[in-house]
């Protein structure tokens, strides 16, 4: 372990946003096993998010950047270091303070098809008990679209709009245009690097190579790789006990992400272990089903946003839902 030497903004950064359910956590283990790059000692440090942001942190920015560095202890200062925090995506003041305080960071966002990854989001907010078992898939989109409706007819600024819970968000943080303008209009058309959960399920190693290449480092330490996926989305046997599971695991992980002496060979027991525990406490996963009227619904949603990143990032997503609507 080093001691920093240097303020946060000398080192090198990779900063990994992009939305939600798009296999980040499978990316973060592969990036953070490259020699060249040091991940923070937790996936997703939301360092940068606002106060208000729904999502708990260790470390959250509140005047003292420098408070980052106990992110990456066990980094050598040559490293780049490494946060995936999908949500920096969808808040403007983790935007502002990355530009501000990280302003030579490589920024990456991970994209997926947004039905693909509502019916992802409905699956895990069911897994981790925030919805009731019998709640259809219709159902939680009405859910969505009302909550949509509320925020187009509040005539508040945005920022000062009630925030939802990430799994009430989820139909709006699909529309990615509206946001990632935002991350090229303050860092340049060049700046942000866009690829496609699609792309990363199907072909991980030519994913990661064009990433060592937008990262400029060497590429080669993933021609034998074997590119493994964790975090799936699982249905539950009990919800109630995966819920408290989660909660211990996230309290144990930030008491000990600083002391390697305990924070390793625990990390290498829950990779043991809860193999085990899934396969104990998962059933078979069942397909959801939706109505013409709720896809079509979905597709007429998103169809313009989809064109406008088609045009923001001069590349038409592999997204079949739209390849034929315009």
């Amino acid at each position: 372990m080093s001691i920093p030497t240097k303020k946060v903004s000398d080192y090198r950064y990779l900063i990994v946003g992009g939305t939600t359910k798009a296999a980040t956590t499978s990316l973060f283990a592969y990036l953070a096993d490259h020699p060249t790059i040091c991940g923070a000692t937790y996936k997703e440090t939301r360092f940068f998010l606002h106060s208000d942001y729904p999502l708990p942190s260790k470390y959250r920015y509140s005047g003292d950047l420098e408070e980052y560095n106990l992110l990456f202890p066990l980094c050598d200062e040559d490293q780049v270091r490494l946060d995936s925090t999908p949500d920096y995506l969808y808040c403007g003041h983790a935007l502002e303070r990355i530009a501000k305080f990280l302003p030579h960071a490589k920024l990456a966002f991970s994209l997926r098809e947004p039905i693909s990854r509502l019916i992802s989001w409905y699956r895990f907010a069911k897994q981790i008990g925030k919805l009731p078992q019998d709640l259809s898939f219709d159902a939680y989109v009405k859910k969505l679209f009302d909550i949509e409706e509320q925020f187009q007819m509040d005539s508040t600024p945005t920022d000062e709009k009630p925030i939802h819970e990430q799994y009430m968000q989820a139909l709006r943080q699909g529309c990615y245009a509206i946001y990632l303008k935002d991350y090229f209009k303050e860092f340049g058309a060049n700046r942000p690097y866009i690829f496609f959960y699609e792309d990363l399920a199907a072909y991980p190693s030519k994913v990661l190579t064009n990433l060592c290449s937008f990262v400029g480092i060497d590429a080669k330490f993933y021609e034998d790789y074997a590119f493994k996926v964790t975090n799936r989305t699982e249905t539950m046997k009990n919800t109630d006990f995966h819920k408290k599971y989660r909660d211990v695991r996230f309290r144990i992980r930030q008491w000990t992400h600083n002391k390697p002496i305990i924070h390793n060979p625990l990390r290498l027991l829950r990779r043991t272990i809860e193999p085990l525990y899934l396969r104990l406490n998962t059933r078979p996963t069942e397909n959801v089903h939706m109505s013409e009227g709720t896809r079509n619904q979905l597709i007429n949603y998103y169809k313009g946003d989809v064109n406008d990143l088609a045009e923001l990032i001069d590349k038409v997503p592999p997204w079949e839902p739209f390849s034929s609507v315009s």
